[in-house]
């Protein structure tokens, strides 16, 4: 039977001792970097892998961080979060191991005890279902932080500043002269729910936008939830509601979607209808996942998916290694507005 190589049968490869090996897996401590070098060869030639279960026992750390993701379809956005989350957690010498809620309360419970039961130091929850689940994981002494949609206070969190992107949209369809604004999106939930910042800040946006201009919104208003799509048609509220725009009242000049599905909705409506974008009607989106793929390339607001997980992954790392450091935190990250070919001036 054939042996797997041992710390000494790298160490005799790289003609080093076997703490210089040691160092050099760990990624602690002076090496210099020839001799990182040639161990990091010799790790290879002999073929030496880590034994995880083995480390974590002696370490009482399994290096391992679990990554609860709300869903993967259809909105990209979630996919962005974890590379971000990846890419982070590896540069610290960690795994990070996902697990697809798709917006399920149940899978979101099976994920935590999963990744419990797997000794992960650390949980992120991309977006959380339950505030229980999380206060659960905060009870297990278990560093968690919250992405984008946070559901209680007692757990770390990560945000992003929508109001300011959304205000800078509509202060772009304004500018053009734009007056008969229309707004997709779902319907904010009260201000007592955590959870629903994120609708609160784009609407309020929209809201305060339209009152400045002394615009009304009677009719312009269309609320729905967000990434209900009928797989038979393809059609999901979106579409729904800017045929229903079309169809009912006066046709507004400019649609403001709460994101970028929606907005790719309404595109779909807008040319269903014979109309064209931005001479007939400009479109705004919100996050940059669909943006740079539809025609005309979508203005919308960029949401830093990416930036997220990696704040995310730096925040529970950090509880890892610095325990004495306080649990609940917060970090706010900046939305950022980019102008492409959906939008232009009103028409006559």
């Amino acid at each position: 039977m054939v042996q797997r190589p041992t710390l000494r049968d790298v160490a005799a490869a790289a003609g080093v001792a076997t703490t210089t090996v040691t160092r050099v897996l760990s990624k602690s401590g002076y090496v210099a970097e020839e001799t990182r070098l040639r161990v990091e060869e010799a790790l290879r030639t002999t073929g030496y892998s880590v034994n995880s279960l083995a480390r974590s026992l002696k370490s009482d750390r399994s290096h391992i961080v679990g990554h609860l993701l709300r869903s993967t379809v259809p909105n990209p956005f979630y996919l962005l979060v974890a590379r971000g989350v990846e890419d982070h957690v590896q540069s610290r010498g960690y795994t990070a191991l996902t697990y697809n809620m798709q917006a399920h309360d149940e899978a979101e419970r099976r994920g935590i005890e999963t990744f419990l039961g797997w000794r992960a130091d650390a949980i992120i929850i991309t977006t959380p279902m339950q505030s229980a689940h999380v206060d659960y994981v905060v009870s297990r002494g278990v560093p968690v932080v919250q992405v984008e949609r946070p559901l209680t206070l007692k757990a770390a969190r990560v945000l992003v500043r929508n109001h300011t992107g959304a205000t800078q949209a509509m202060r772009h369809l304004v500018e053009l002269g734009h007056r008969r604004i229309a707004y997709i999106g779902p319907e904010p939930l009260p201000p007592s729910e955590l959870f629903g910042y994120v609708e609160r800040e784009r609407f309020g946006a929209y809201v305060e936008g339209m009152a400045a201009i002394g615009a009304s919104t009677e009719g312009l208003i269309r609320f729905g939830q967000d990434f209900q799509v009928d797989v038979g048609t393809a059609q999901g509220h979106g579409f729904t509601a800017m045929r229903a725009l079309l169809e009912e009242g006066v046709r507004p000049t400019a649609i403001f979607a709460e994101n970028d599905i929606l907005a790719a909705g309404a595109m779909q409506a807008i040319y269903g209808a014979g109309l064209s974008i931005p001479h007939d009607i400009s479109i705004v989106g919100f996050d940059d996942t669909l943006a740079q793929y539809v025609s005309p390339l979508l203005t919308t607001v960029r949401l830093p998916a990416r930036q997220l997980g990696m704040t995310a992954a730096q925040m529970v790392i950090d509880q890892i290694e610095h325990p004495q450091a306080a649990n609940a935190q917060e970090q706010i990250l900046d939305s950022e507005f980019i102008i492409r070919e959906s939008t232009g001036p009103a028409p006559g």
